[in-house]
């Protein structure tokens, strides 16, 4: 029987609800930081703070256009078959 695989790191990252809705967010398409701010009750920098963890962890990626800095997820984040990038969205 296979082994069951365990991503313990993944589910700690999603486990905080704003990463999760950021992550969410960024699967429909790339954002910049205050387009994802919109949909949260949060501050500009507490948004950011989140998206430098994830970026951190090899979730995202950011790439800067002119003064604006979108952020996508990495296709390459080496747990993306996990549920991490398959987790239902939110309609």
């Amino acid at each position: 029987m296979p082994k069951k695989k365990n991503c313990p790191k993944c589910l700690g990252l999603i486990g905080d609800k704003t990463r999760a809705g950021i992550i969410q967010q960024l699967r429909k398409k790339p954002n910049k930081v205050g387009d994802i701010e919109a949909n949260f009750a949060l501050t500009q920098p507490t948004i950011s703070y989140h998206l430098k963890i994830l970026e951190k962890e090899g979730i995202l990626q950011s790439k800067r256009q002119g003064r604006e800095i979108y952020y996508f997820l990495n296709q390459k984040y080496p747990c993306k078959k996990c549920f991490l990038f398959k987790m239902p969205l939110k309609t």
